[in-house]
């Protein structure tokens, strides 16, 4: 999207969201972002934000003229919350990308080797274990996951595993 299309979208919305709201605005006064259009699409902040009413504020047409040029005084809350969700999903997704740098480097030295063939156990040797069978019979007598889970010491998820794999193999 390009500059002038962004804040071809942003005035628009802006103008919706005075006209829903119902606020008149008077001679001499005009409608103020808080938080510049220009740096909203600088930084790929959805223009949606940048129209919210929370960002908006009516002010002497003189004032804006002179004070504004680009400049950012305060980020509203709901903004530096966004902003704030990008950067953390940034570093989620590099965390993620090292993660796998570090497990490729580490089978190029030898080091890692996944999970051996032939260790995951097959839903009929896991559903003849005597708790599971012990947990099938309290899940058929109607009894809620967390109960059980409480008196067989097993965790929910291993519960919930019990009860798909009863659906697939009816009789283990």
């Amino acid at each position: 999207m390009t500059k002038k299309t962004y804040r071809r979208k942003v005035r628009a919305l802006t103008k919706s969201n005075i006209t829903y709201e119902g606020i008149v605005v008077k001679e001499g006064f005009s409608v103020d972002h808080i938080f510049p259009v220009s740096v909203g699409y600088r930084l790929n902040i959805p223009p949606e934000l940048i129209a919210d009413m929370r960002n908006i504020d009516i002010i002497p047409l003189r004032d804006n003229c002179i004070i504004k040029k680009d400049k950012c005084d305060s980020i509203p809350l709901y903004i530096q919350h966004y902003i704030l969700g990008i950067v953390v999903e940034i570093k989620k997704q590099d965390a993620h990308k090292n993660r796998i740098r570090g497990i490729e480097k580490a089978k190029q030295n030898g080091l890692y080797t996944g999970r051996k063939s032939g260790t995951k156990e097959s839903p009929e040797k896991f559903l003849n274990k005597p708790k599971v069978k012990e947990a099938i019979k309290l899940i058929e007598s109607g009894m809620k996951k967390v109960e059980i889970s409480n008196i067989l010491n097993l965790n929910v998820n291993t519960l919930t595993k019990i009860q798909k794999y009863m659906k697939e193999y009816p009789n283990p």
